[in-house]
C-alpha cells in the first residue's frame, strides 16, 4: 500500500469516541426528523446530537448538539444554519450559502464541494445555538464569536481542503479535541 493511501485510511478511520451501534438507539433519519418537526411545530426548542462530519471543524460528529427552533421562512438568509429536506427523505443540517428568491443553496461547513438545493418551505428549523463538548453554556449563533467564525470559514472555502486535512491530522494525533 502506498504511503498516501495509508495516510488517507488513517485519517478516515473511525475514532475511539465513535459509538454508533454501541448501546445507542437510532431512528432512521426521516422518522427522527419527523419527531423533531412535531416538537418544533408545537413551539418547542429541540436539542439533538449532530451526526456526520459535514459541519466540522466547529461542530463535531456525536460530540456536539444543535439547538433548533421554528423559523420564519421569509427571514432566512445567507449564513443561517438550517435543518432542511432536500428530497427523497434526505435531511441535512447545513449552512445557507446562497439565496435566490424562494430557492436556497446549502453547503456543510466541512464539505469541500457539492451543494444541496431546497426551497424556503423545505426548511424544518433553524439552529440558534450549539452545545459543544458537553458544556453547560450554549454557544449562540448570534454571538460575536460565532458570527466571526462563520464569516471567516465561509470565506475560506477555496482553501478548506488544506485546513480540513490539517484539522484531521491534529485530531488524529490528539493535539486538539
Amino acid at each position: 500500500m502506498k504511503p498516501t493511501e495509508k495516510l488517507k485510511r488513517w485519517l478516515n478511520a473511525e475514532t475511539a469516541d465513535y459509538n454508533a451501534g454501541k448501546n445507542v438507539v437510532s431512528k432512521p433519519n426521516p422518522l427522527y426528523v419527523k419527531s423533531i418537526k412535531t416538537l418544533i411545530d408545537e413551539g418547542r426548542t429541540v436539542e439533538f446530537p449532530v451526526r456526520g462530519w459535514s459541519m466540522r471543524i466547529f461542530v463535531e460528529h456525536e460530540r456536539d448538539k444543535a439547538v433548533l427552533v421554528a423559523c420564519n421562512p421569509t427571514a432566512l438568509k445567507r449564513g443561517d444554519v438550517v435543518l432542511a429536506h432536500i428530497g427523497n427523505e434526505i435531511y441535512v443540517l447545513h449552512r445557507i450559502i446562497g439565496v435566490d428568491g424562494e430557492e436556497l443553496t446549502l453547503m456543510g461547513d466541512g464539505n469541500l464541494k457539492g451543494t444541496e438545493h431546497c426551497t424556503r418551505s423545505d426548511v424544518v428549523a433553524i439552529v440558534t445555538a450549539w452545545r459543544r463538548k458537553n458544556r453547560e453554556q450554549l454557544d449562540y449563533v448570534s454571538s460575536r464569536k460565532w458570527c466571526i467564525y462563520s464569516k471567516i470559514w465561509v470565506a475560506l472555502c477555496p482553501i478548506r481542503r488544506v485546513l480540513l486535512l490539517a484539522w484531521k491530522t491534529l485530531r488524529r494525533l490528539h493535539i486538539v479535541e
